[in-house]
């Protein structure tokens, strides 16, 4: 069944268009614009220089640059650091305040095949599908910032943003880029954001999720008996009991990660 077409209230727009957008955004963000053209989605971050997030969004691809679809409330911070960090390249970045983020048209969502498509629409629908968005994304595993990480909490493979495609690991510097580089090459990712089922409980953001008395990680979000959690995956896997929630046990579904 198709999703109905609705407006997501808690994003907004923030257009950067230029000569020089590509080229700018390439040596500043984590994604690989050279994939970014025209009718692309895709997901991408801006990264403290010790490599963790300080936003992400989702980057809509067009003629004249590119649109970010990024958190409401983080827009105007993520424009003023873009804007220092622009120089003196040619690119005009700005809210859009005539744009809204469209969930059930468009693109497939990168993040999960079970998510509605996205799109950036100038027609505002009349319907808003926040709570139905963030429900579909919670019951999916996949985190959000704002709701399950804020500012410079989190490093990118902790809430799986490279499984999404969001780190041009081959593409050169970026700002961030020698930490995460050296986190891959030594195999320090341990750290993975993965979608929690108890059939029993209602889950709830803080949740503590264990193993016997190993400590897993924390739940970051939930819906109902649906929950987002960051876990500790050396110790899941070494774990000799399963893991539970105020001794009830979950299921725990792990995101598909490359061999490579």
């Amino acid at each position: 069944m198709s999703e109905p077409i609705s407006h997501l209230s808690d994003r907004a727009v923030i257009r950067i268009s230029g000569p020089d957008t590509r080229e700018f955004l390439q040596r500043v963000i984590t994604n690989d614009l050279k994939r970014c053209a025209p009718g692309t989605l895709q997901v991408g971050a801006l990264l403290t220089p010790q490599g963790k997030i300080i936003c992400d969004f989702l980057i809509h691809g067009e003629e004249a640059g590119v649109a970010l679809d990024v958190q409401a409330e983080a827009a105007d911070a993520l424009v003023r650091r873009m804007t220092l960090y622009r120089l003196r390249a040619k690119a005009d970045i700005a809210v859009d305040t005539n744009a809204f983020v469209v969930s059930g048209e468009g693109l497939p969502d990168p993040r999960s095949p079970e998510l509605p498509l996205r799109a950036i629409g100038t027609d505002k629908p009349a319907a808003d599908g926040t709570t139905r968005q963030a429900d579909l994304e919670i019951a999916s595993g996949v985190p959000a910032f704002g709701r399950d990480y804020g500012e410079a909490d989190v490093f990118p493979t902790d809430v799986n943003l490279d499984l999404y495609g969001g780190i041009g690991w081959r593409k050169g510097c970026f700002i961030g880029q020698e930490v995460l580089s050296r986190m891959k090459r030594r195999g320090n990712i341990r750290k993975r954001t993965v979608a929690v089922v108890s059939p029993s409980i209602e889950l709830e953001k803080g949740d503590a999720i264990t193993a016997g008395d190993v400590p897993l990680g924390n739940i970051t979000s939930s819906a109902g008996k649906s929950a987002v959690a960051i876990l500790r995956l050396d110790r899941l896997e070494a774990a000799s009991e399963a893991p539970a929630v105020k001794g009830e046990a979950v299921t725990i579904t792990q995101p598909p990660i490359p061999s490579d």
